[in-house]
């Protein structure tokens, strides 16, 4: 959820791993006493302790703030909303090895001939009636790719990553509900009967009904062993191999991941048009009440996708819309909704929060809640208000708290970085 839909430009001065652990440690850790500490923090204290002690941008304070609730509670936020301490450093740390890789906004007219040398220069026009776009080739799978970038950042961060739950970088050991606080970057198998959604109950120290610490050092051997292995990028391992590169294999990655975490993927749709409905997602569900509710839980990634017709009537949890151009896509309702690197689309969507990154050419009709995202290279988008007419659209809306009487998509925010700072634009009031 968080690579997908949180991620963002960052000012020059993250906080260290050393003040992310005192921030934890006051605020959602173990205090001095070694009693346990306040786990939750609101946006007042936030405010404070960033402007103190990490001399942030109040706006850009409030922007991470605001992104994160949306990305990990289900309801609207409010002055008293408050959001997991432990969790909350863990995304500013991804947000900060995070920097070099996340919409870094290649100029437009750069993309198709650096990345695409073999194609002909008269056959780069938007025009040209290919059936995949040189901007929106893809050269891999996005879900395992980013699936594989996460995986190597927790490898690479381990011990960083514990010390942080842990509120100290010197801690010696670590309580299950600490590991538990992982769960935002590395989730149980989403069919694992009996563990829920709790990370801890993986390991074998808290398999029965133990509590005690462990060792940081067990628990981050046990952990880096049962990850898969760091891989080099698709590309790479292809040129090693002595292989072009290619997508081949990218639908079968792509649904292994998605099925990992319970989610569906469309991949590579051509001159075509898909309908899915709450019952179409979820052929199991005994009424459409409960189809309703167990789309409710689940994820779509739209992508790769061209010259076709997408409409998706179920309420979901969260929308990944790359790749794809020449579209036409309804996403009737969907609490978080990204819309990346594409071009020339129409898309009418109903969301809480949406994030718009390194897009050009499209039309987007928005119900949103909050100000729209824009991140990296946009160019000639036209946004406009929800105009779908559908009789399910207002029970959706309700399921999933979207207010159709707070519809912001007049207000976008633009989120760009300068040389030492984060610059935020737009946003209407």
């Amino acid at each position: 959820t968080l690579f997908d839909h949180a991620m963002l430009p960052v000012p020059s001065a993250m906080p260290s791993v050393p003040q992310l652990c005192d921030f934890v440690g006051r605020h959602g850790g173990r205090n001095a006493a070694g009693t346990d500490a306040a786990e939750r923090l609101t946006v007042s204290a936030w405010h404070k302790y960033a402007k103190e002690c990490f001399k942030m941008d109040t706006g850009y304070v409030q922007l991470v703030f605001d992104i994160f609730f949306d990305a990990t509670s289900d309801g609207n936020m409010t002055d008293n909303s408050d959001i997991p301490t432990a969790e909350f450093a863990i995304y500013l740390f991804l947000l900060s090895v995070s920097k070099d890789e996340v919409h870094g906004g290649t100029p437009r007219a750069l993309r198709a001939d650096i990345a695409f040398p073999h194609v002909q220069q008269d056959s780069l026009s938007p025009r040209g009636g290919q059936p995949v776009s040189p901007r929106t080739s893809h050269a891999g799978s996005k879900a395992g790719e980013q699936e594989r970038r996460l995986t190597a950042i927790v490898h690479r961060h381990m011990k960083e990553l514990l010390s942080i739950v842990a509120g100290s970088s010197t801690s010696a050991r670590i309580s299950p509900t600490q590991v538990d606080a992982l769960g935002i970057v590395l989730m149980a198998p989403f069919s694992s009967a009996g563990h829920g959604k709790r990370l801890s109950l993986l390991l074998p120290w808290w398999r029965g009904s133990g509590h005690e610490a462990a060792s940081v050092a067990d628990v981050a051997a046990w952990l880096q062993e049962a990850l898969p292995p760091p891989q080099d990028p698709p590309h790479r391992a292809s040129a090693a191999a002595g292989k072009t590169p290619g997508h081949a294999d990218s639908p079968q990655s792509d649904a292994g991941a998605a099925e990992r975490s319970g989610g569906i993927v469309l991949n590579q749709v051509y001159k075509t048009t898909v309908l899915r409905s709450a019952q179409d997602l979820c052929p199991n569900a005994k009424s459409q009440e409960e189809a309703w509710a167990m789309s409710e839980e689940q994820w779509m990634r739209i992508q790769h996708c061209s010259d076709c017709f997408i409409y998706i009537t179920a309420p979901l949890s969260r929308v990944v819309i790359s790749g794809c151009s020449n579209c036409t896509i309804l996403i009737a309702g969907a609490s978080l909704v990204t819309i990346e690197t594409c071009e020339r689309l129409k898309v009418t969507v109903g969301c809480r929060r949406l994030h718009v990154s390194n897009s050009v050419d499209s039309t987007l009709y928005i119900l949103t809640n909050r100000h729209p995202i824009l991140l990296g290279e946009n160019h000639d988008l036209v946004l406009a208000p929800f105009n779908a007419l559908m009789s399910e659209c207002l029970t959706l809306w309700r399921r999933l708290r979207i207010d159709r009487s707070r519809n912001r998509w007049a207000e976008p925010l633009w989120v760009s970085r300068s040389a030492n700072s984060v610059v935020l634009s737009g946003g209407g009031e």
